[in-house]
């Protein structure tokens, strides 16, 4: 067999590539790719290995000799979080502005990733967008193997190789213990997601660093190990379960988490809202501004980060050559009603032992 021309480490392998290294037709390559195919099962074995030594998948929406699919492929794994069904809609517009689509991809278990791996290979997705709270390395790794762009959406992963956007999870914690300590709140705990996850440590860490810096603590902490509401309502009630004294304030991973947070203080400990409890959530949801919750929140700029996500990646489908960016971008807090400025002594009230 003759050296390729090209090679996977130079551009993306099409089925051009493979008819050519093979030595045969483009229309022999697709019969072998297609298990009905009229052809002979030397031929085939042939083009397969040829295929296979090359790194090629056979692209289902594109059987012809086209290079680009027209795809960008969306990696999710947080349906329960609805923060995540407005930001799908923005990408969803953002990309079609482009004249492209998506394909979502759903990742849940070790199996699913695998598969998602074989999906954006199969379909020759030209970029992939990462929301997951965690980067399954093995499906950027193929991406790479394919110089199929990559960007991570609203998690800091420095060393992927895949360009960011996001925000500082340092800095909205520091954010949420700023707010609590300003409006009086004297023992303020924390609930986050899962130890697991990059995001929900580094808003820790920021929130317990700028609480010693003002000389406070950490009153306690829990973890939901989900994002949603039940996650939220489960890790609020075992917190506030444990103990002799409650928090006066709880700074949840996201918004979802906190309105069942909210939830399981005022219905499971009768507990006031934020006169004895003071509550702050991430992300700015539509819930988080209704009247059953009116949350206080930090609020990304959601709608600037996918633009910002997008543009980012299609300038690197037309310039594979240029180097994956990072962008941090700046939150603000909205206070709305589950916080207040509260005096000492009801910051106090909640000092006594729980009643049975």
């Amino acid at each position: 067999m003759k050296k390729s021309e090209t090679s996977p480490s130079s551009r993306r392998v099409t089925i051009t590539d493979v008819a050519r290294e093979a030595n045969v037709s483009i229309a022999a390559v697709s019969r072998a790719m297609n298990p009905k195919g009229s052809s002979s099962p030397q031929t085939r074995r042939h083009i397969l290995a040829v295929a296979n030594q090359l790194g090629y998948k056979p692209n289902r929406l594109a059987r012809g000799i086209k290079a680009r699919s027209s795809l960008i492929g969306i990696l999710v794994t947080n349906f329960e979080n609805p923060a995540y069904l407005a930001i799908l809609s923005e990408f969803s517009t953002a990309i079609q502005r482009h004249n492209c689509h998506t394909l979502l991809i759903n990742v849940n278990t070790g199996k699913s990733v695998s598969e998602a791996v074989s999906l954006v290979m199969e379909y020759h997705v030209d970029a992939l967008i990462v929301t997951s709270a965690t980067v399954p390395p093995e499906l950027v790794e193929a991406c790479q193997r394919q110089n199929t762009p990559v960007a991570i959406f609203g998690r800091n992963a420095e060393d992927s190789g895949a360009s960011v956007v996001t925000c500082d999870d340092l800095a909205i914690g520091r954010m949420a213990a700023d707010h609590l300590l300003d409006q009086g709140y004297q023992r303020p705990a924390y609930i986050g997601a899962s130890t697991h996850e990059q995001a929900t440590l580094n808003r820790q860490q920021g929130f317990v660093a700028r609480l010693e810096q003002r000389g406070s603590r950490l009153f306690g902490s829990g973890e939901g190990h989900q994002h949603s509401y039940d996650a939220g309502y489960g890790a609020a009630f075992e917190l506030l379960s444990s103990g002799n004294i409650a928090p006066d304030s709880i700074f949840f991973f996201d918004d979802i988490m906190a309105c069942g947070g909210i939830d399981a203080v005022r219905h499971e400990f009768s507990y006031r809202v934020p006169e004895d409890v003071g509550i702050v959530g991430v992300d700015d949801i539509l819930f988080a501004s209704s009247k059953s919750y009116d949350l206080t929140t930090i609020c990304q700029p959601f709608n600037d980060m996918v633009n910002k996500t997008v543009s980012s990646l299609f300038s690197r489908i037309q310039h594979p050559e240029a180097a994956p960016g990072r962008t941090i971008m700046s939150c603000h807090l909205i206070q709305r009603g589950t916080t207040q400025r509260v005096s000492y002594s009801e910051s106090d009230s909640l000092l006594a032992e729980r009643p049975v």
